[in-house]
């Protein structure tokens, strides 16, 4: 008996840590960094036998004290995840980023001073303030 209440505190216990770590390692963040190939760079800086040819890029944000985070593969990073043919350009971008994983869960990015950001219209990232005001002046009328 005295066993059976002892599991079940100790499992209440765990339970309580886990969710509050769940919750303490992911909350939303901004990053600031290059937009690059995580593997055309290690081959670049530590030698490493990466087959983007074959395999495709593994396209992240690398921040300027050395570190790597991964997009979420997602509707919202779809973009960010294929490369459109261009890299090593500065961008920022917010989301839900777990430390754990060195992922972010992308919310919105600015590339160019161009903000991304979820278009349900469309169901894609995009600069829909124009659809905004657009539909702003058109409710007015």
């Amino acid at each position: 008996m005295k066993v059976t209440r002892i599991a079940i505190v100790l499992a209440v216990v765990l339970m309580t840590a886990l969710t509050v770590t769940a919750t303490t390692s992911s909350k939303v963040r901004t990053f600031t960094g290059t937009y690059t190939c995580l593997v055309c760079d290690l081959q670049k800086s530590e030698g490493a036998h990466g087959q983007c040819d074959q395999f495709g890029h593994t396209y992240c944000l690398r921040l300027d004290n050395g570190r790597y985070i991964m997009f979420l593969h997602n509707d919202h990073a779809e973009d960010l995840v294929k490369g459109g043919g261009r890299t090593n350009f500065r961008m920022t971008v917010t989301g839900i980023y777990d430390m754990q994983s060195h992922t972010i869960d992308v919310q919105n990015y600015v590339i160019d001073g161009v903000k991304s950001t979820w278009c349900a219209e469309h169901k894609r990232m995009d600069n829909c303030a124009g659809h905004a005001a657009k539909n702003k002046l058109a409710a007015s009328n």
